[in-house]
């Protein structure tokens, strides 16, 4: 099975960055319990929606209150994703090799930008890297830009013609898939294991065991990097 075009893109761009000399652990952004409080939530959101699906029908609820459910949950995985990777490049980025630097506040746009300025990245290859990292995806959600219907689907920027765009919960599902892709390049990336094709589907309690061990390999290749 070939290797995944997400997980793939992102292994290229980390290892772009380090050989461009940009890498440098910041220990103060590693930040072990909000890791471990993601892979709580991670394996809480997982077996809650699964069995939510799976008592759907002997639930008092409408399938539009249930639809409307379904995607704001799926937007909190997918934001809290962001997040990690956000917290991710911030770890592992020397902020003096940026223009501009950044901070406990700096956004995961702001972080993006400014390493494909530093990278002097063509501006159509900047814009894949902003779709890569669902950018104009996470700004409309930070930015309460968008609008649920009864329906489950999700209109972002509802009052701008030109950036308005539906979703549906299967294009929030592939959101999803997308932002987990680039966290298990991320986080293979830091350990040293990128994978060479496709990993078979596994279960909740073997991804929840895989990502646990990964932070700390992660730990431990960051050390050896500062």
């Amino acid at each position: 099975m070939s290797l995944n075009p997400n997980y793939k893109a992102t292994i290229v761009i980390l290892n772009d960055i380090e050989s461009h000399g940009l890498i440098q652990f910041n220990k103060e952004y590693l930040d072990e319990g909000f890791f471990r409080n993601f892979i709580q939530f991670k394996k809480a959101f997982s077996h809650s929606m699964s069995e939510l699906i799976n008592k759907s029908n002997t639930l008092q609820i409408s399938q539009g209150e249930m639809s409307i459910f379904m995607t704001f949950s799926e937007l909190s995985y997918i934001n809290a994703h962001l997040d990690l990777i956000k917290k991710f490049l911030k770890i592992i980025i020397n902020p003096i090799k940026l223009d501009e630097g950044f901070g406990k506040d700096t956004t995961l746009e702001q972080m993006i930008n400014r390493i494909c300025k530093k990278m002097n990245y063509s501006e159509k290859l900047q814009s894949s890297i902003r779709g890569l990292f669902l950018l104009d995806f996470t700004n409309a959600i930070t930015q309460q830009q968008y609008r649920i219907h009864k329906s489950g689907e999700i209109v972002i920027y509802p009052r701008d013609d030109e950036t308005k765009k539906q979703l549906n919960i299967k294009d929030l599902a592939d959101n999803a898939i997308q932002s987990t892709d680039i966290l298990d390049a991320m986080l293979d990336w830091a350990n040293g294991k990128t994978r060479t094709e496709d990993k078979k589907t596994e279960t909740l309690d073997n991804i929840v065991n895989d990502l646990t061990k990964q932070v700390q390999e992660l730990d431990k290749k960051l050390d050896s990097l500062s």
